[in-house]
């Protein structure tokens, strides 16, 4: 069994009709619920769009992660600042170069 320190704790996660035990800080609760409530409203999603396809539960996970983590890739990508970064580095050694000049 799994020693436990005095912030970490068990809940329960309902996902697709499944409940997952999961070990987490109180501090990342709330984040591992809304986690579970995501996957949920994807499947839920799917399951109306793909009505007439009858897709069963593991279909319906299989597109949520795809989903989710397209959405997370978008998120990451949109984040990367190295392209602003070396724009700034360039606009600093133009500048530097322009006040020594004169």
């Amino acid at each position: 069994m799994k020693m436990l320190d005095d912030d970490e704790f068990r809940i329960q996660l309902r996902v697709a009709d499944n409940v997952y035990p999961a070990f987490c800080k109180r501090s990342e609760e709330r984040l591992l619920r809304k986690a579970a409530t995501l996957i949920n409203e994807k499947i839920q999603l799917y399951s109306e769009k793909f009505l007439a396809a009858k897709l069963d539960k593991r279909n319906l996970l299989a597109l949520a992660a795809i989903h989710i983590s397209a959405e997370n890739e978008l998120l990451r990508q949109e984040a990367d600042t190295s392209p602003l970064l070396e724009k700034i580095e360039l606009l600093d050694k133009e500048l530097e170069e322009y006040i020594h000049s004169i």
